[in-house]
């Protein structure tokens, strides 16, 4: 376990009440880890708390959590990003198509099961749809002229560049259920994912004939017997007061303080707020435990040191799941001149987003350099469906087959924390070049450290 930072093999000595011993001349710069397995295991604990669980931007959860990183940048000793706050609140889309429901237009109540058979897609615009035809395409660009388009889901792409057009009101991508989130809906079209069993069942055809219209060519249009309805409905305010949290560690070489990098990570998560249908498997907070450690590194660091060399700025960010709203807010008005910041390290962004947060970065004459775990540790990063007993009792009655329901593993923590230390160790090899020497580095471990005897130790 690495804790203390050592220059040429001398600890730092900072519980000790003497003076720190002064940097050889001479010889590679070794240091040590910031990788507490115990303070990172504390500050994901607090995240996978229940009321902090649902933390979408904007949220309750959410300001819980907020308030837990301040308090702890605070208590790290970091200066307050803008006038002595730490938060800097900016006004943020939040786009939640939910409640919805699916079923036959002749029944007065739901007949398909979200998170089991359907869910909203994130892009859905909300209202109302009463459909007795539908078309089935392989491609939407290929879809005739009807109220409701059924595709296949490796149409994705091609449906997140729909508009209205010729009377289509609504879209049923059939495949895997993937909640997500975004800034804002298609306007004025209804999107739903649905597993093949269920439209399968929807539109009362068999599912090797429903197979064969979603990969032919050819576009087939279909007369209903029974008309479909679906609704969807958004869920609180589209515009909300969201925060990112922010702290300094000023920098200490007079030639190189005005120059900043920027260490930063996501603390949303994909959910519902008051709805336990969702838990968000993929970002339990390894990224926020990880820059909370460093900052309390880098910290400890400037209070016996003259380190580090330039300013670190450490960033949180909300709307992370909604465009980067967090991260476009900051740099629209950031707190330091935009060309004297060195780079972004972002810590455990989503992989797919990678493209988009260069393209945001280069926009901005910046650089960025995401931070990821192997892909050793990527596995089981998911969204994990929690729908009730009598839900899955009801799909195995209409299915005769037991549902396909992600269980949370037992394990989420020890691989999280894992993930945590991991981010550690990758982002101090991009942050100590910039930050406190650009000569070569290597890690010792802590039981080689032995302090200087001098005759007048006793």
């Amino acid at each position: 376990m690495y804790r203390l930072l050592v220059i040429s093999g001398l600890a730092l000595g900072l519980a000790a009440c003497g003076p720190a011993p002064r940097p050889a001349e001479e010889g590679p710069v070794q240091l040590h880890e910031p990788d507490n397995p115990l303070l990172l295991a504390e500050h994901l604990d607090v995240l996978l708390r229940p009321e902090m669980q649902g933390r979408v931007t904007g949220s309750r959860s959410f300001a819980l959590a907020a308030q837990y990183v301040e308090d702890r940048m605070r208590e790290f000793r970091l200066q307050p990003a803008l006038e002595g706050h730490y938060r800097i609140v900016y006004d943020a889309r939040v786009h939640l198509p939910w409640p919805a429901v699916l079923g036959w237009a002749d029944r007065d109540t739901a007949a398909f099961l979200p998170g089991l058979e359907f869910w909203p897609d994130a892009r859905s615009d909300t209202g109302r749809v009463v459909a007795d035809r539908v078309a089935l395409c392989v491609q939407p660009r290929t879809c005739p002229a009807a109220p409701v388009w059924v595709l296949p889901d490796t149409s994705a792409e091609a449906t997140s560049r729909l508009a209205p057009a010729r009377s289509v009101q609504a879209v049923l991508r059939v495949g895997p259920l993937r909640p997500t989130l975004t800034d804002a809906p298609i306007p004025g079209l209804r999107l739903l994912q649905l597993t093949p069993e269920a439209a399968a069942r929807l539109l009362a055809l068999p599912a090797s004939a429903l197979r064969a219209h979603l990969t032919d060519t050819a576009s087939v249009t279909l007369q209903l017997r029974r008309p479909i309805f679906l609704r969807v409905r958004r869920m609180g305010e589209p515009r909300v007061g969201a925060l990112n949290v922010l702290g300094f560690v000023a920098g200490k070489d007079p030639g190189l303080r005005n120059e900043l990098v920027i260490v930063c990570a996501d603390l949303d998560v994909v959910a519902l707020p008051g709805s336990p249908l969702l838990f968000d498997g993929a970002h339990l907070g390894e990224g926020v435990a990880a820059l909370l450690e460093l900052a309390r590194f880098y910290s400890t660091l400037a209070s016996y040191w003259p380190q580090p060399r330039r300013t670190l700025l450490f960033a949180v960010w909300s709307g992370a799941r909604q465009g980067h709203q967090g991260l476009r807010a900051y740099l629209r008005k950031p707190l330091w001149d935009p060309t004297a910041t060195r780079r972004i390290v972002y810590l455990d962004p989503d992989p797919g987003t990678l493209a988009e947060l260069h393209r945001l970065a280069e926009q901005y004459g910046m650089t960025l350099t995401p931070v990821l775990p192997p892909d050793s540790l990527q596995a089981g990063r998911q969204v994990f469906w929690q729908v009730p007993p009598d839900w899955q009792q009801a799909y195995r009655r209409i299915y005769h087959a037991a549902p396909a329901v992600s269980s949370i593993p037992e394990d989420l923590r020890v691989r999280a924390l894992q993930r945590a230390r991991v981010l550690v160790q990758a982002a101090q090899a991009v942050l100590l070049p910039e930050v406190i020497t650009p000569d070569p580095w290597a890690p010792v471990r802590e039981d080689t450290l032995r302090l200087p005897v001098t005759e007048n130790d006793p």
